[in-house]
């Protein structure tokens, strides 16, 4: 995938991490009303920054001071443990199925598997996960993604589109879609796509290597939609969204798919 991976395609990465006891916790639509305290709180954001910052083993390290059965803390381990790559992160996603981080452990296991090119198992978890919590963007585009993948373009258009209008500001779920007309030799859609959108030149070209990559037509047959002669709306954003900064065009926010990597 080339230097798509530069700008945020999907970022699914998946130690020797304690094991975990399973909390009956809260049950699931509920919120976490975990009181960790002043201090704990603080440590704790400062590790999700270090992992939006792509400092996982760092952010991993922090961790390890925190409370283990907190249910902010084993999410934010089992992300770090993916980032990674290491296996014991399906261990903490799976203790967490039950608890009100329920969408987030069958998001977490549908990315490990999305990684590991099970795209019937990434399906079925990210569905789940999209079932408890529709309205979350990141979710949409990474099952939006995984249909891509597995050729049901009209359902993953669906999705592309459903993530795009809950966040219009995550470019993300429109570098997706922009693939999938180039895909589908939608040459006209795609120009309007980026103007509409104000993708940038890189975003273009990133969503151009993941079509020719997810191997639907060689180079010749891709339409021809030259990214330096597009009109854009809007330059490149220096400081964008770490998910975008972090993952690749459509694969799943870790392992350099264009997924949402959080």
């Amino acid at each position: 995938m080339r230097n798509a991976c530069a700008i945020g395609l999907l970022s699914l990465a998946l130690g020797g991490c304690a094991n975990f006891d399973t909390l009956g916790g809260p049950t699931v639509g509920q919120h976490c009303d975990e009181n960790l305290g002043q201090s704990v709180e603080l440590q704790l954001n400062l590790a999700r920054e270090m992992l939006d910052n792509g400092r996982a083993h760092a952010a991993l390290a922090n961790l390890e001071t925190l409370p283990p059965n907190s249910l902010e803390v084993r999410e934010s381990k089992a992300l770090a443990l993916r980032r990674i790559g290491d296996p014991k992160a399906r261990i903490v996603y799976e203790g967490l199925l039950g608890t009100c981080k329920t969408a987030e452990a069958h998001h977490g296991l549908g990315q490990i598997a999305m990684r590991a090119g099970n795209t019937v198992e990434a399906e079925r978890e990210l569905r789940e996960a999209a079932r408890l919590q529709p309205t979350d963007s990141a979710l949409r585009n990474d099952l939006g993604f995984v249909l891509l993948r597995r050729g049901e373009l009209e359902k993953a258009r669906f999705e592309f589109i459903t993530a795009m209008e809950l966040d219009e500001h995550d470019k993300l779920p429109a570098t997706n879609l922009l693939s999938l007309m180039f895909m589908q030799g939608e040459t006209p859609e795609a120009t309007r796509l980026i103007q509409s959108v104000g993708l940038s030149a890189e975003q273009v070209r990133a969503a151009q290597d993941q079509a020719h990559d997810l191997g639907h037509g060689s180079p010749a047959s891709q339409p021809k939609v030259e990214a330096d002669t597009v009109s854009y709306v809007d330059e490149p954003v220096v400081d964008a969204h770490p998910a975008l900064a972090d993952s690749t065009p459509a694969v799943a926010h870790d392992a350099k798919l264009l997924f949402k990597a959080r």
